[in-house]
């Protein structure tokens, strides 16, 4: 603790927390410190039971988020809420995943939800302004989770640096590749990414860049490069036309010296593998530049999802938000395309919050 690094990030830790707590405040919010021991509450992972001693056989739930308590606190009348939160949740170690951690944690009354995203959005400009000394102009871009999926194959897509996913089943859906007509033919999509420069990749990284495709659920990865002549190097050539290629490399609107990579498959998988490779080419290019910081807030995410297990729907994030199209929803309508009042912040490819209109309605919930 004595080191430099660790007192600065105690530091910065401290700086930060101060700046979200004047914010807040400044804004009426008021700071409720909410129960630790409590009753297990429908969230997304695993909780931790601590035995009592009192009532034998019993256990209490350490909270995952403090949602039952900030909803009962919207019903007595406190209309601002936030609070410093620690939450647990029993899940295994990942990168940005722990046992405990701490998050500021909101509630708001009689609002719209684009109040809200006005009253997070001042919040981190706030905070990387006092604590960061950069200063935020701009609004914060705004996406919705198809096109999130769409143009990045992430609902929290990086967008420091641009190689967009394209979509190409247009084109492979009549071409002369089997490969490619028949993955159409079946519901799936043909999407690629264009790799700007990408020409000068050796062997072993295209053998790389395949292998972590296949890692991510594909069947393989083809591809196309463009030396500095213009000439290609591809077996594509030896089952597209040459317009059908030239069609693709307009599309892709690619240059000489650089490399176009494909993905064949159901759409999921096809979002996954050029989502997750776009990612990795960037890190290894370098241009995911770490004192480069790119805000965006995604909406619109989809309200439901289909259990194969249940046979039903079932809510894609969780049951109490409220649902785009009310009437519709009540009415059965568009469940499958329906989408939910909800939203992220997600900065450099990292969702940083995550909220949504609650459900208020009795007939609605049930």
């Amino acid at each position: 603790l004595r080191r430099p690094k660790l007192y600065e990030n105690l530091k910065l830790r401290h700086e930060t927390v101060k700046t979200i707590r004047r914010y807040l405040e400044d804004r009426d919010f008021m700071d409720v410190e909410t129960p630790i021991l409590t009753k297990s509450t429908p969230e997304g992972a695993r909780d931790y039971l601590v035995p009592s001693r009192i009532h034998e056989g019993k256990f209490y739930a350490l909270p995952q988020s403090p949602q039952i308590f900030k909803q009962l606190l919207m019903v007595a009348g406190i209309d601002r809420y936030y609070q410093v939160a620690k939450c647990f949740r029993d899940e295994d170690l990942r990168a940005d995943r722990q046992p405990e951690f701490t998050q500021v944690d909101i509630e708001l009354s009689f609002v719209s939800q684009e109040e809200v995203l006005q009253e997070i959005e001042g919040l981190f400009k706030k905070v990387f302004k006092d604590v960061m000394n950069i200063d935020y102009r701009e609004d914060f871009p705004r996406m919705t989770y198809q096109e999130a999926m769409d143009l990045y194959g992430s609902d929290k897509p990086d967008i420091r640096f641009d190689m967009k996913i394209v979509d190409l089943s247009h084109i492979a859906k009549d071409c002369a590749f089997k490969v490619f007509r028949n993955v159409v033919d079946k519901g799936g999509a043909v999407r690629a990414l264009n790799i700007k420069g990408g020409n000068s990749l050796s062997r072993s990284e295209i053998d790389e860049l395949t292998k972590l495709a296949i890692d991510n659920g594909a069947q393989g990865m083809a591809w196309i490069a463009i030396d500095e002549d213009g000439s290609l190097r591809t077996i594509l050539d030896k089952f597209l036309t040459e317009r059908e290629v030239e069609e693709i490399i307009e599309t892709m609107k690619a240059k000489p010296g650089d490399m176009i990579i494909f993905c064949a498959d159901q759409l999921d998988i096809v979002c996954k593998t050029l989502g997750n490779l776009r990612l990795f080419l960037g890190d290894r290019l370098g241009l995911r530049k770490q004192d480069d910081y790119k805000f965006l807030i995604v909406t619109d995410f989809p309200l439901l999802e289909w259990s194969e297990e249940d046979e039903r729907y079932v809510a894609m994030h969780h049951p109490f938000t409220m649902p785009a199209e009310i009437d519709k929803f009540l009415a059965g309508q568009n469940l499958e395309s329906m989408n939910a009042m909800s939203y992220d912040f997600v900065l450099n490819g990292i969702e940083l919050g995550s909220g949504s209109i609650r459900i208020h309605r009795e007939d609605i919930q049930k």
